[in-house]
């Protein structure tokens, strides 16, 4: 009898944790999962956007320092030994521009991986 009991609420518990995780909510039409994979996409581009702000310090850096700015990410080993290999959030390489001597363009591939669509997390500088 105790067994069966406890066969009962687990299967209750399941039954609630479905519908808080995989039902559609009346507010914003998705479900608790697809709600915190949104959320989770959300801070892997925040993440993104902070490295991309870091990244801009040590090339704003070495520009101070050395000859102005410089023409690959990979001139920076002096500064931060990986600078040349420093990946987004997705683990695709960052890509930089030199715009100008004074402005450059920092650039992740975003979600999809893929440079240049809209997706793309752009920083100009």
């Amino acid at each position: 009898m105790k067994f069966r009991g406890l066969i009962i609420g687990l299967l209750l518990v399941l039954v609630i944790v479905y519908g808080i995780f995989f039902t559609k909510t009346a507010k914003d039409d998705k479900g608790g999962l697809e709600i915190m994979v949104d959320k989770y996409l959300e801070s892997k581009i925040k993440l993104t956007e902070v490295n991309l702000e870091s990244l801009s310090r040590v090339i704003l850096t070495s520009a101070t320092e050395g000859e102005g700015l410089p023409e690959s990410l990979d001139a920076l080993r002096r500064f931060h030994p990986t600078a040349g290999s420093l990946p987004d959030a997705w683990g695709t390489k960052i890509r930089y521009e030199r715009l100008s001597d004074s402005s450059f363009r920092l650039r992740s591939a975003g979600p999809d991986r893929v440079f240049d669509n809209g997706d793309d997390i752009v920083k100009d500088f």
